[in-house]
């Protein structure tokens, strides 16, 4: 079923509701599908309208882009800002909630969201164009990621994965039984080796060394959803999801592959959701990876390294988590805030974060 719709539908009743829960909501629900038999195939892109509050309302994602910043959330609204401090919306040319922004190099840039939405820009976001837009296949994509001027990668739900060698121009699907069982794809990310790391839910995980061509399924020691993943080293990673688990890797090439076995038993878990919930640990043993130590429990959304390489780990209820991945441990950065956050940046006056209070410039303890 189309949950994304169910959710809309949902928020205009009651929208304190969505407020509330945010990106979590657009996750969780999807994971819950069932036969799509509902897709309005008529829906034709509109124009986002100027809010007086794009500002504070709810934001997905955050992206540098030269020397400021775009912030991308519901209703096709994309916020610029100079200094993290003020924000201004700006024109887009479809009203689709946004899930992603990502920029290449300091003008050209993608986001992406809902309905097949893909938006790009050539001058840091001042401006975007409509590349694509796909109502007869009415699911999200969660995350792009272009390699160079030429060739990119799009993820989104049910196991879609695309790829363009021009520009974003036509894209075709990646096939690969990699995606057989249809996980939605939410991270898609390139390591400090040039490989890519892709992670999605119920604990997948998958590598690529020729760019994104061909796909090796990863053993996971976590069969809950990685809602994010970041780069950390010259071959490590940290993947992050529900409830606050986060694993580090040291050099994902030599992370083990699921093996037929792995996978059986994956599809037999899935199958009996609540005999696994009472009976099978979700966090396991398995060579390469580490779980980073932490009791928190809130669920973690977004991450991003700084220049000087600390990673942070965004999340529900006011959590910023650092990760220390010699110590193996998280440990929370305390603000004085308990807003749910989606991603976050360092800034020079402290931690850009946006999420279910739209966009904040929140002061680091000293």
């Amino acid at each position: 079923m189309n949950r994304h719709r169910i959710i809309l539908q949902k928020a205009a009743l009651a929208s304190a509701i969505v407020v509330a829960f945010a990106f979590p909501v657009y996750l969780l629900a999807q994971e819950e599908e069932a036969e799509d038999t509902g897709v309005d195939t008529t829906l034709v892109p509109r124009p986002a309208v100027i809010a007086p509050r794009a500002a504070s309302g709810l934001i997905l994602s955050l992206a540098k882009a030269g020397g400021g910043y775009v912030a991308v959330g519901q209703r096709g609204g994309v916020l610029l800002s100079a200094d993290g401090k003020v924000w201004k919306q700006v024109l887009t040319p479809a009203d689709a909630t946004l899930v992603r922004v990502r920029f290449l190099d300091d003008v050209h840039g993608w986001a992406v969201g809902y309905d097949g939405t893909i938006l790009d820009t050539s001058d840091g976001g001042k401006s975007w164009t409509l590349a694509q837009f796909d109502a007869a296949w009415g699911k999200p994509w969660f995350d792009i990621l272009f390699l160079d001027a030429s060739n990119g990668l799009v993820a989104g739900g049910n196991g879609m994965l695309k790829r363009t060698a021009d520009g974003g121009k036509t894209w075709e699907a990646v096939e690969s039984p990699v995606f057989e069982d249809q996980p939605n794809l939410y991270n898609l990310i390139k390591l400090g080796d040039g490989s890519l790391l892709l992670t999605g839910e119920r604990g997948f995980l998958a590598h690529s060394a020729d760019q994104g061509l061909t796909w090796k399924p990863l053993k996971s020691p976590y069969t809950g959803s990685y809602f994010g993943v970041v780069p950390v080293g010259a071959n490590g990673a940290v993947a992050f999801g529900l409830r606050g688990n986060a694993f580090h890797i040291a050099n994902v090439a030599t992370a083990p592959a699921l093996s037929e076995a792995d996978l059986a038993a994956l599809r037999e878990l899935a199958a009996n959701p609540e005999a696994s919930g009472q009976n099978a640990n979700p966090v396991s043993e398995v060579a390469g990876w580490k779980r980073l130590a932490s009791d928190d429990t809130e669920s973690l959304f977004g991450g991003s390294v700084s220049d000087d390489g600390t990673v942070l780990l965004f999340g529900a209820n006011g959590r910023v988590m650092k990760a220390d991945v010699a110590a193996g441990v998280l440990s929370r950065v305390k603000l004085p805030t308990n807003i749910n956050m989606n991603m976050g940046l360092a800034a020079a006056d402290g931690l850009i974060v946006v999420g279910t209070s739209g966009v904040k410039l929140l002061a680091l303890p000293n």
